[in-house]
C-alpha cells in the first residue's frame, strides 16, 4: 500500500489539506499518515484538531512513499533541518515531494527548486521568505500547481490542481478519474 505523509504545522490550512488527502485516501486508497513538529495534535486555521502519527524528526518517516507539506504561516518562520534532510533524501530517492502555499518555503530551503520549475504564493513573496533561494529563475507565475519530475508546488489558492498533480504522480494510470475530479471542481468557476 502506498503511504503518504502530510506535514502539518500549527495553523495548517484546512482547504489545502482537504483536497489532496481526501483524493488520495478515498479514490486512490493511499494510506495517510500525519506528522507534526512535536508529534502532538495541531489545530488548523479553521479550528480542526488533527491527531499526529509522528513528529517531524521521526526516522520512520523516510519509509513513506509520498511527502506533502501543507501550508501554514509557521513554515515561514525558518528552516526545520529534519524536514530539509528528509525531503532532500526522499526526492533523491525518486519519491514525490509536494508543497503548497507556505509549505513551498521548506522546498526552497531544502534546495529542491534548484534547476526545477516551481510556483508558490508569488515570486516576490517566496524570495522575501527565503532570500536568495536556489532556482528562483525557474519560478512559474501561474494560478495552477506546477509539476517538475516528482516535485509539485502550488500557491495556497490552488488546492484542487495541487491534489490532482500529486495524484498523477501516485497513480498515473488513474488519469481519467483525476481529470474528472479537476473538471468537477472547475464547474464552480465556469458557471455564469
Amino acid at each position: 500500500m502506498t503511504v503518504a505523509v502530510a506535514f502539518l504545522q500549527p495553523g495548517w490550512a484546512d482547504w489545502e489539506a482537504g483536497a489532496v488527502l481526501a483524493l488520495l485516501r478515498e479514490h486512490l486508497k493511499v494510506q495517510i499518515e500525519i506528522a507534526t513538529p512535536t508529534g502532538d495534535p495541531e489545530t488548523s486555521i479553521g479550528g480542526v484538531l488533527a491527531a499526529a502519527d509522528y513528529r517531524f524528526d521521526d526516522p520512520v518517516l523516510s519509509d513513506a512513499d509520498v511527502f506533502i507539506l501543507i501550508g501554514s504561516d509557521a513554515w515561514s518562520e525558518g528552516e526545520n533541518p529534519a524536514i530539509s534532510a528528509l525531503i532532500r533524501q526522499a526526492f533523491a530517492d525518486g519519491k514525490p515531494v509536494a508543497g503548497i502555499c507556505a509549505g513551498t518555503t521548506a522546498l526552497a530551503r531544502a534546495g529542491l527548486f534548484d534547476g526545477r520549475k516551481h510556483t508558490s504564493n508569488g515570486k516576490d513573496w517566496l524570495e522575501g521568505v527565503v532570500p536568495g533561494y536556489a532556482g528562483a529563475d525557474h519560478y512559474v507565475d501561474t494560478p495552477r500547481a506546477v509539476t517538475d519530475g516528482k516535485l509539485v508546488s502550488a500557491s495556497g489558492l490552488a488546492p484542487v490542481t495541487f491534489a490532482a498533480a500529486v495524484a498523477r504522480l501516485v497513480a498515473p494510470e488513474a488519469e481519467e478519474m483525476i481529470a474528472g475530479y479537476e473538471a468537477m471542481f472547475a464547474r464552480e468557476f465556469s458557471a455564469t
